[in-house]
Order: C-alpha cells, then sequence, then structure tokens
C-alpha cells in the first residue's frame, strides 16, 4: 500500500495506524467479500476501503459487540450533517473553557449522561466520540455494570478535522454493519451464504502480555473473551482464507499453534490508564501468505 495512511475518527488505544500500510500488504486480493468482525476504531476498515482499487472485495460487511462504534459509524454514514454540528458543539464548548478543572467537570458531566442515555438515541454516539477523545490515552474500558469508567485525559484543547470525517463518511456508501457478538455474526453470514468467497480479518481482544505484572487482562466490554473458545469456532468457518491480529507471546503461540504465524512490526500498546508497552505484532492465517 502507497496511500497515506488515514486516521480513525475515534481516538482508540493500540491503534494499527503505524503498521497499517505494511500489515494491508498481507490481506487477500481475490477475494470478493471482505468480513471484519471485530472492527474496533475502523481504523482497518478506512485504510482498506481507501485503497479499494488494490484489492477485489465487492461487499463489506463489519460487526462489533460494542454497539457505540457501530452506532457512531452507522450515523456517520446515515447522517453526516448531524455527527458534524453535534460534534463541533461539544468540542467548541470544551475548548471555551480556560481553566483544566472546568474541562474535567465537563468530561465528567458527559460521561455520567453518556452512561445513563439509551444507545438508540443519536447523541449517544456524539457523546462516544467525545470521551474517547478526551478520556485518557484513547482507552475504552467498561465496569462490570457496563458503565465506561475511564478517567479524564486532561487534553488542553481537541482538534476537529470536518474535510477528514466527510471524506471518511463518504468512503462508508458500500459498507453493511452489524452490533452481534461474533458468533451471531457468523450465524447471519451463515444464512446468507457469503462465507465460502470471503476474505476474513480478525483482530480479537489481545491475550495479556507477560510483561503485565499480574496478567490481568483489561476489560474491553464488562464482558471477558475466552481465545480457546474463538480458535475452536472459527476453525469451523467454511472459508479458505482467514487472519488474525494478535500480539507476540508464548500464550498466543500456544492457542493459535494450527496456523501460519508472520511478525508484522513493533508497537506501543496502551493496556490500561497507567501502563504502556511495546508489543510485536503478530498476524495468524489458515494459508500461506505471499507478499507482493
Amino acid at each position: 500500500m502507497k496511500n497515506k495512511v488515514i486516521n480513525s475518527p475515534i481516538r482508540w488505544a493500540g491503534s494499527k495506524k503505524k503498521i497499517l500500510n505494511e500489515m494491508l500488504n498481507f490481506f487477500d486480493k481475490t477475494s470478493k467479500i471482505y468480513i471484519e468482525p471485530f472492527l474496533g476504531s475502523g481504523v482497518v476498515l478506512i485504510n482498506l476501503i481507501n485503497n479499494i482499487e488494490e484489492f477485489s472485495f465487492e461487499k463489506i460487511y463489519v460487526n462489533d459487540i460494542n454497539s457505540n462504534i457501530i452506532n457512531f459509524y452507522q450515523l456517520l454514514k446515515d447522517d453526516y450533517e448531524y455527527a458534524e454540528k453535534q460534534i463541533k458543539r461539544i468540542i467548541n464548548k470544551y475548548n471555551s473553557f480556560f481553566d483544566e478543572n472546568s474541562k474535567e467537570e465537563f468530561f465528567y458531566d458527559i460521561r455520567s449522561k453518556y452512561n445513563k442515555i439509551d444507545k438508540s438515541h443519536k447523541i449517544k454516539s456524539i457523546y462516544f466520540y467525545f470521551l474517547m477523545k478526551s478520556g485518557y490515552n484513547g482507552v475504552y474500558r467498561e465496569n462490570k455494570k457496563g458503565e465506561f469508567n475511564v478517567p479524564f485525559g486532561r487534553k488542553e484543547k481537541i482538534n476537529f478535522d470536518s474535510d477528514s470525517l466527510k471524506f471518511i463518511a463518504e468512503k462508508l456508501e458500500k459498507v453493511k454493519f452489524y452490533n452481534y457478538d461474533y458468533m451471531d455474526f457468523f450465524n447471519m453470514l451463515k444464512k446468507m451464504n457469503v462465507l465460502k468467497d470471503a476474505f476474513i480479518y480478525f483482530d480479537p481482544p489481545y491475550i495479556p502480555e507477560e510483561k503485565v505484572i499480574n496478567k490481568k487482562q483489561e476489560l474491553y466490554t464488562n464482558k471477558t473473551f475466552e481465545h480457546n473458545e474463538f480458535v475452536n469456532y472459527i476453525k469451523q468457518i467454511n472459508t479458505n482464507k482467514l487472519l488474525i491480529s494478535m500480539s507476540e507471546s508464548k500464550k498466543a503461540d500456544k492457542i493459535y499453534k494450527d496456523f501460519q504465524k508472520y511478525k508484522v512490526d513493533e508497537i506501543i500498546r496502551t493496556i490500561n490508564p497507567k501502563k504502556t508497552i511495546k508489543s510485536t505484532e503478530i498476524l495468524y492465517s489458515n494459508y500461506i501468505i505471499r507478499k507482493e
């Protein structure tokens, strides 16, 4: 890939921005259907469709269990003018405060409203965008009640590039968004009979690094992710080409031992609001990859 990497509109810990061009070189270029069950920040999807002429994809299906991510992108696709207007309003309000205490109070007020409002309200997507921009280092974390509990990030100013957001919104025209558990997502795709001709890119929650002292995996949502169950499930998917992102570890190699392994690059990853580590980005596949 030669195009400049486009940032996701959502600030997200552990973004693949620095290794994205290299990673996209591992993607299959012959499949007609692209499937991404763990969308995350959407940075991979955005740069894939920005380089779509390099691929043969005619249909794109993406999913995430986090309804806030899906609802945000669906809002960009369906009602960009509303999204732009509301994002400008909330960011201008935040930037208008001269002292950090006022900014912090505003952050926690929005966080409280976000946790109380139903996901069906469009404004919740705007609150989500703001909290990811102003919270600590792009970390998304929920407590056991399913409430967003990331602390204030102490950002002096939030920048907003409306041209970039509009560019991304226009690129989403052919993307189909879904909000399911990954198994339910694939049960739906099986009924649609699209898996056989698909290339599937998985970016599941990463296995805790050996470098993490207590090996406690921070929660992406209020549910943990079972990797052994995940591997057993995807082995049954009727497709010839799937690719899995992971950080390198002995535990990952053991769980994904039946797949081909490829090293991409090192990346700085934020695992919680108090710790960042350097890890090696790995791809596992069920087929031999020959990069161009």
